[in-house]
């Protein structure tokens, strides 16, 4: 799994954890007992152990290059967490230090940095015991990690198929110096999260499986009485072939060697590092499609809600609105998904005077006259819910289709903006349900020309 929160290629700051695996039925969870912060891997350890040429010992193999320079140091702080995360003082939600060569658990040793967000740090580590690599997300001090357990168990109990969700295999405890304890799941390795980079060198048939596979995975989890509430680009991923088998030093060469930083903090109780994140090369990404990560998810009907929204290019303009989650809210996000696969880009760009609600507006046209004074948040619009204007043509769904696919043929723009103009809707009413968009005439003729 390489998002984490938990994309494996989380490059930005916009990122959470998170992650699952495929055909995973039921988790095999060890005793959450206390055990001692990560030490240093034991001399002989893992594949290390018996690579040809590769002849130091764990304790002393190489873990990456630190930072040598100012430039470095800056380029590495653009990728990494705020070291001040790190911070028990300054942070009810304070990570865990973690540093390359760790042993954590007696068992997972940290080889690599797979990505971070508001709620974890993501690493990629070798499984000693089952000699494969696993994705570990630790999680910071606060509630996120007991949601999580809990609707990932929910989920393990409910969905039918949990197939293309990233569901934790093993949990354990981390503790600190002053007693506290911070949640550690561990997941299968998954590819990479969807980019605007890699998707321009991702074939349409292959980005439109996707879409389906999402899909179907979220018609699944509404289905059981589950909302995601953070269908985002960060939280689905590629497939990623296996690469257990490879020494870690042939690891660096394939996902790149990791640039690392020792946590700038004077007081930090342990030793910790600030690392870049891998890059999955597009050779080693897969067509299967995965969704992770449910830090905020919940079961409809319950009355408490976690805190959090998804990244803005994915919120429903109604739960910005102070509307409760529902699942219509899960299917606005997940047609931003699709207009980032199909498109390349999100639907709704943000650099308007208003952000992202603007783009809403100029796109879709004004938002209803009822919801004004109940946006939640500064730099609201008188302008939004003035019931005179009108869509920008050139920023509408059609004008978007042709702009960014203007090879495209006139059906198939056609059959895309009937897709979207049914999921991109004020009124929740009318938003289709997952279930019903798979059926939609629509989608099914669009999924038949790339046979999906």
């Amino acid at each position: 799994m390489a998002n984490a929160e938990a994309s494996f290629e989380v490059t930005t700051r916009a990122i959470r954890p998170g992650g699952t695996a495929s055909g995973v039925t039921a988790p095999v969870v060890t005793a959450p007992g206390v055990i001692a912060p990560g030490g240093v891997a034991p001399e002989v350890t893992g594949p290390e152990a018996t690579v040809p040429g590769d002849t130091a010992p764990a304790a002393t193999a190489d873990f990456g290059d630190f930072v040598k320079d100012d430039d470095e140091e800056l380029d590495l702080e653009e990728v990494a967490e705020p070291w001040e995360r790190y911070d028990a003082e300054d942070n009810r939600h304070v990570f865990y230090p973690i540093f390359l060569g760790e042993l954590l658990n007696e068992r997972y040793l940290v080889e690599h940095k797979l990505g971070f967000g508001g709620g974890s740090t993501v690493w990629m580590a070798f499984d000693m015991k089952d000699k494969t690599d696993v994705a570990l997300k630790v999680m910071a001090l606060g509630e996120w990690a007991d949601n999580e357990i809990r609707i990932q168990d929910e989920i393990i109990k409910k969905v039918q198929d949990s197939s293309r969700l990233v569901i934790y295999t093993e949990t354990f405890l981390l503790p600190r110096d002053d007693g506290r304890c911070h949640r550690v799941l561990v997941f299968p390795m998954k590819g990479p999260s969807i980019c605007t980079l890699s998707l321009k060198r991702i074939p349409m048939a292959a980005r439109m499986s996707a879409a389906r596979q999402l899909l179907v995975t979220v018609a699944n989890l509404h289905e059981a009485g589950i909302l995601h509430r953070d269908l985002s680009s960060r939280n689905c991923m590629w497939g990623m072939t296996p690469i257990d088998n490879l020494s870690k030093s042939a690891k660096y060469e394939v996902l790149g060697r990791p640039v690392k930083q020792t946590i700038p903090f004077d007081e930090l109780w342990k030793r910790g590092e600030l690392v870049s994140p891998v890059k999955v090369p597009d050779d080693l990404r897969t067509d299967e499609f995965y969704l992770c990560d449910f830090g905020l998810a919940k079961k409809m009907g319950e009355q408490t809600t976690q805190s959090g929204l998804p990244p803005w290019h994915y919120c429903s303009p109604d739960r910005l609105h102070k509307h409760e989650p529902s699942f219509a809210c899960d299917m606005w996000s997940y047609m931003a998904v699709f207009s980032m696969l199909y498109l390349r880009f999100p639907p709704f760009p943000t650099f308007l005077k208003g952000g992202v609600v603007s783009g809403m507006v100029e796109c879709l046209g004004p938002l209803p006259e009822q919801w004004k004074d109940s946006y939640s948040y500064r730099g609201g619009l008188d302008s939004w819910y003035d019931q005179s204007k009108v869509p920008v043509p050139k920023r509408t769904l059609a004008g978007k289709i042709a702009y960014f696919c203007p090879d495209s043929e006139p059906v198939e723009r056609e059959l895309v903006q009937d897709i979207m103009s049914k999921m991109f809707t004020y009124d929740i009413e009318k938003r289709l349900t997952a279930k019903q968009l798979l059926q939609d005439p629509s989608f099914r003729a669009l999924m038949g020309r790339y046979g999906c």
